[in-house]
């Protein structure tokens, strides 16, 4: 079963025949081909709207309505996972956009024998009340050996009930790293109980939720919308922060500087996005790079700064480098079949890195050598990432002009 993202009331309205999923148990450890280690962005938006962003720059968003979608820099790939339940006869469901593909589809698992390190994957579990016939169903979502778990609108009372009737959680509960919580009612008491029977490494609340406490873990407000969390390393220490419904704003300096460098960017990507394979791979009979080494090279760039800086903030955020080997003989693509399209979009989704948790540059001085870095400042770096941008792309429409340029 394929469903196209965008089409999915027309499938659902299509599935009279189809059963309401009753029961879906996934083993945790099951969760495959996960590209373990980058960062995952949470975040939550106004009408109780929580999206989540991966590094592949594949969006859900759980439970959108107008006002949220109008407040997200863009459109989801997903939405209404309940809709998307209904409609498959699967027991997991996977998202993915492998490279070189045109879109992010949402497949049942069977039809994804094999999903790409970058693909969310979605599981649901119930959680019945023994004392009676309630249930309460919660969605699993895993990505880049992150466990996030959806409360799917139970309140965390009727959730902390359930569990406390319950001998032992179910399997795809015992390594939370995220709960997102959608209730911000009651007090703290019920929140620790379900902190203490999850070992969740991180609840994230709403910031209407009164209380500053739960148990002895102070809650951390976070100012802004996003918060980032990657694959655990080690001590799972339990945390509690609120996110706002807004997202962080740049000051103007920084803003501007930030428009530069994306306009130069996305100058660049328009150059390789029309390039074949083979042109990407040329090799020039000069001794240049190929046009492949230059997307590779820009792109690395900007991600190496800038995950040095935002990992010294936040060690969610680790130190990426992809930054290929500097001379012509030496240098092995990393992805020689992707397309000089797939590139782009690479290009894209570290410029899209950049901006998700540029939060992280809250209070830092622009002309200040930045923590975490060797020597950039951030009005440095931003001006050098423009300047970069700009003239290795002039490199490569030179090279389309040599006498052995491929044609195709």
């Amino acid at each position: 079963m394929e469903i196209h993202l965008k089409h999915v009331r027309q499938v659902i309205n299509s599935a009279s025949s189809v059963l309401r999923l009753s029961f879906v148990w996934i083993l945790a450890a099951g969760y495959v081909s996960a590209d373990e280690g980058n960062p995952v962005a949470i975040r939550y938006w106004p009408g109780n709207c929580t999206s989540i962003e991966t590094m592949w720059n594949i969006h859900i968003a759980l439970e959108a309505n107008s006002e949220s979608r109008a407040a997200m820099v863009r459109p989801a790939d997903v939405e209404f996972l309940d809709d998307f339940w209904e409609a498959s006869s699967s027991d997991r469901l996977v998202l993915d956009r492998k490279p070189n593909e045109t879109k992010a589809l949402l497949k049942s698992s069977k039809d994804s024998p094999n999903p790409s390190s970058n693909a969310i994957q979605f599981s649901r579990v119930r959680l019945k009340d023994p004392g009676s016939d309630k249930s309460i169903f919660l969605n699993i979502i895993a990505v880049d050996g992150v466990v996030i778990v959806d409360s799917n609108k139970a309140t965390v009372a009727e959730i902390a009930s359930v569990l406390k009737e319950s001998k032992d959680l179910p399997k795809e509960m015992q390594s939370i790293d995220a709960f997102l919580i959608e209730d911000s009612s009651g007090d703290s008491f019920a929140y620790q109980k379900l902190l203490e029977q999850t070992q969740t490494r991180v609840l994230v609340l709403r910031a209407s939720v009164k209380f500053d406490k739960i148990g002895e873990t102070t809650v951390q407000r976070i100012p802004h919308n996003t918060f980032a969390i990657s694959q655990s390393k080690g001590n799972r220490v339990s945390s509690c922060v609120t996110l706002e419904e807004s997202s962080w704003k740049m000051e103007n300096s920084l803003a501007d500087l930030f428009l530069k460098k994306e306009s130069a960017c996305g100058s660049s990507r328009k150059v390789f996005a029309e390039l074949t394979k083979n042109q990407m791979n040329f090799r020039p009979g000069n001794g240049t790079h190929t046009p492949r080494w230059n997307a590779e090279h820009m792109m690395g760039r900007e991600l190496l700064f800038f995950s040095q800086i935002y990992h010294a903030v936040d060690s969610n955020i680790p130190v990426m480098d992809l930054n290929p080997k500097q001379m012509p003989r030496d240098y092995k693509p990393a992805h020689s079949d992707w397309s000089g399209l797939e590139e782009s979009l690479q290009m894209e989704r570290v410029e899209a890195f950049t901006r998700r948790y540029a939060y992280l540059l809250e209070g830092m001085d622009l002309e200040s050598t930045a923590k975490g870095s060797s020597f950039w400042t951030p009005r440095a770096l931003l001006k050098q990432m423009d300047v970069h941008y700009s003239d290795h792309t002039a490199n490569v429409i030179k090279k389309k002009g040599l006498p052995d340029w491929p044609r195709d």
